[in-house]
């Protein structure tokens, strides 16, 4: 079976490649930022995350798309961070199809995978067999992230980028299915003006937001809108929280379910992220180098499949029983960037970190997609992992993800 399992995945692997863009000298450095609320305008969402049948009755704080264009002169990518459970692949290739001036394929998106947004994907509805989704604030986000995209697109400027990297505080994220099995690295890239003025702030954390569990039926963006508040209050300007290795199962280690402890724990990230920005590398001129890896991965999950046959979700397989889905690498200066179209486990998150040989490593999850739990070997037909096993729309998929994204990342 696994045999048999392993040839498929070379098979379809093939199907796309990895496309990549390179520039032969590093160039000055040109960067551009931009925002927007992704707030719901009209009442009655259904929340995304834990249970069904969870109706909104307002908003905390606003939620967000931010974006973060990044150009050398010749090669130029686009990270986006939007305050969402999760974009689907056709969904962020639909977004990225609207950037202007920028190959789609370089428009990067992820969600912070925050449990107190509306649903985008449709599996928090009113009942377990019934989409969740407004299909016009699905519309509006699709609007307003591409329409971050270009404005930050057209708000590059003449810039240097700062790197540097911090470790998260005690009592703030944990494994609650293997305690210290995490990645507590907080990796940082910071755009400042050529005078040195803050311009924005990428911070890269592997962690779930779901302080603000079941019984919340509030929108926000949970402890992620302390760590901005935290961070913007100091300077540094707009951030942007890219999430990381966050499954099977980190989560905020927390003493109740409030807005105090969300506070605490943003605010206590935010904080250590002030102090790792106290040391950076910094660089004028770099070069943007770039890949992405499309390709075609089987779908084992027979729960979601039924669920896409319902229209439940919208993420039906293909005749052959396969979805598309991405991974890109790419290099800036002395940092490597590496991504997963879902929710890594650690172990799965760590051995990417290990592909990479830049001095600064960013991983991003639920980049592009959103396939679920990405589980490493020891946690396949593991009873702990039970429910990750559920959740996966491919629980053996991994090793296709790693050889796709060690492709990628070896792109010339």
């Amino acid at each position: 079976m696994h045999a048999d399992l392993h040839t498929r995945w070379l098979v379809v692997a093939v199907v796309v490649g990895v496309a990549s863009t390179a520039t032969a000298v590093a160039g000055p450095l040109q960067i551009g930022v931009a925002k927007a609320k992704l707030t719901p305008e009209q009442p009655g969402q259904w929340i995304a995350g834990y249970g069904d049948n969870r109706p909104a009755e307002g908003s905390h704080d606003d939620i967000w798309t931010r974006a973060m264009a990044v150009s050398d002169g010749e090669t130029t990518i686009v990270i986006v961070a939007n305050d969402l459970i999760g974009l689907f692949y056709p969904d962020t290739r639909e977004i990225a199809a609207q950037a202007q001036g920028v190959p789609p394929d370089h428009v990067v998106i992820t969600c912070t995978h925050v449990h107190s947004a509306p649903d985008v994907l449709g599996l928090w509805g009113p009942n377990r067999m019934t989409r969740g989704v407004d299909e016009a604030y699905l519309a509006l986000v699709k609007t307003r992230i591409a329409e971050t995209i270009n404005a930050a697109l057209g708000a590059r400027q003449p810039a240097k980028l700062r790197f540097a990297r911090a470790e998260a505080p005690e009592k703030t994220g944990y494994n609650c299915r293997e305690r210290e099995l995490v990645d507590p690295e907080v990796s940082l890239m910071q755009a400042v003006t050529s005078e040195g003025e803050p311009i924005c702030t990428l911070v890269n954390y592997a962690c779930h937001p779901e302080v603000l569990q079941t019984e919340s039926r509030l929108i926000t963006s949970d402890y992620v809108h302390y760590l901005r508040d935290e961070m913007e209050s100091a300077g540094t300007g707009d951030v942007l929280f890219v999430n990381g290795a966050l499954g099977g199962m980190v989560t905020p280690e927390i003493e109740d379910s409030t807005f105090e402890e969300a506070e605490r724990v943003g605010r206590a990230l935010g904080q250590a992220a002030l102090e790792g920005l106290k040391t950076t590398d910094e660089i004028a001129e770099g070069e943007v180098r770039f890949s992405r890896g499309t390709f075609d991965l089987p779908f084992e999950n027979v729960g979601l499949s039924m669920l896409a046959q319902l229209g439940v979700i919208h993420r039906q397989p293909t005749a052959d029983g396969t979805v598309r889905t991405t991974v890109i690498g790419a290099a800036i200066g002395p940092a490597q960037f590496a991504s997963m179209p879902g929710e890594a486990l650690p172990k799965v998150g760590l051995a990417a970190k290990a592909l990479m040989t830049g001095k600064y490593r960013f991983f991003f999850g639920l980049c592009d997609d959103e396939l679920g739990y990405l589980l490493h070997a020891e946690a396949i037909d593991n009873p702990l992992y039970r429910y990750e096993q559920s959740m996966s729309a491919n629980p053996r998929g991994t090793p296709l993800l790693m050889e796709q994204l060690a492709a990628a990342l070896n792109a010339p």
